[in-house]
């Protein structure tokens, strides 16, 4: 049976003693859900391993003459604003090796891997690994390597041993795939990362417990694990609303589940998730998503009225992204993205009045949750290269 993708239930008010996880006090409005495996990698504050390839190193030199002089100068200078000396900033500079022309997706594993073979072979040549070969470790104080995932996503990444070492090390993986440690998968605002999250780690059937409550006036949430004892604490509590909003983008549109579970299956790789709330996609009436123009014409509204509620297509927007590289074949096949664009009916409301239809309408095919009453604006599914995704 295959996988069917989930993040988490609906919130319930619950009872339970806390005093089995160490808490004298009891909370207030305390919620219980339940989280899959997804919910639970993403909001984790475990490590997880993965694989980039190393496209080249970033070098720290040690400052100038010039530069020393200056900072020993102003250190000694009675009139400074600062007591403290100022930072002797050394100059960086960035060899990356040039992107490799990717092939078609191959369905001959053996010419795919004689393809890796020559390029491994013709790896020395590359310009920048002679680049890296001729630095000069007296003049450096560090070099860190620069890798990239599939979807050309960098990442600098600290090297172990000493400065001749470490060149050594670029050198030898210099386009080759490395384990690197991420020390969760959310690398940044709103951004997860998902290789992480494979096949053999999910199991639709799993639920894990999630509390959230409310003591002295701060709100707390903490997973428990299978004693009822607390797995891990949960450290941004509005990292829920992330999760919560996953779960509507999911419950909405069938192509970001079907993606999703073209991965979780095995038939796909999954990169990155990324939840916006900046996008501002300005609508016209010449590119409106199809369920307003389909309203639009049921209705018959005037052309102010259809300004208004264009003008309130771009607020309260909350884009859903997630990239993974489908499983064609052999070889280097591009990253795919689909992109859901929500939409909370709120921003509706200066229009509510004059359009009771069309607000019903839309606030019928939406779901409530703590993040938001939201509903699917917009679904786009390409590669970024590609006309249908910019």
């Amino acid at each position: 049976m295959p996988n069917q993708a989930w993040i988490i239930s609906n919130g319930d008010y619950t009872q339970f003693d806390f005093a089995r996880i160490g808490i004298k006090a009891q909370p207030k409005h305390i919620v219980a859900y339940e989280l899959s495996d997804i919910g639970r990698y993403l909001i984790s504050p475990d490590p997880i391993a993965v694989e980039n390839r190393l496209m080249g190193c970033e070098c720290h030199y040690k400052p100038g003459v010039w530069k020393r002089f200056r900072a020993a100068a102003a250190r000694l200078n009675p009139f400074r604003s600062s007591p403290q000396a100022p930072l002797v900033a050394g100059e960086r500079q960035l060899l990356m090796a040039r992107h490799e022309m990717r092939i078609p997706s191959l369905q001959d594993r053996y010419l795919a891997q004689h393809i890796d073979q020559l390029r491994g072979m013709l790896r020395p040549l590359d310009p920048v690994a002679q680049e890296i070969a001729a630095l000069k470790r007296e003049r450096l104080l560090d070099i860190r390597g620069v890798c990239e995932d599939e979807g050309g996503n960098p990442t600098h990444i600290a090297l172990s041993g000493d400065l001749e070492t470490k060149q050594r090390y670029v050198l030898d993986n210099l386009l080759c795939s490395i384990p690197i440690t991420l020390q969760h998968a959310h690398i940044a605002k709103g951004l997860y990362e998902m290789r992480g999250m494979t096949p053999e780690t999910y199991r639709a059937e799993r639920r894990h417990p999630l509390l959230k409550f409310r003591m002295e006036g701060r709100s707390f949430a903490c997973l428990l694990n299978h004693t009822g004892k607390v797995a891990f604490w949960i450290n941004d509590v509005n990292r829920l609303h992330h999760l919560l909003l996953l779960q509507q983008a999911i419950a909405s549109n069938p192509v970001l589940k079907a993606s999703l579970e073209q991965c979780l299956q095995g038939d796909g790789r999954a990169l990155r998730l990324m939840l916006n709330g900046e996008m501002e996609i300005d609508y016209s009436r010449n590119r409106l998503p199809t369920i307003y123009q389909d309203l639009f014409r049921h209705l018959s509204l005037d052309a102010a009225l259809q300004r208004d509620i264009i003008r309130s297509l771009k607020t309260h927007q909350m884009g859903v992204s997630f990239s993974y590289v489908p499983r064609e074949g052999f070889g280097d096949p591009r990253p795919v993205t689909s992109l859901s664009v929500m939409h909370d009916v709120k921003a509706l409301d200066p229009v509510r009045r004059h359009v009771p239809q069309l607000y019903a309408e839309i606030n019928r095919q939406a779901t409530l949750s703590e993040a938001g009453n939201y509903y699917l604006l917009e679904s786009i599914k390409g590669r970024p290269d590609e006309d249908g995704l910019q």
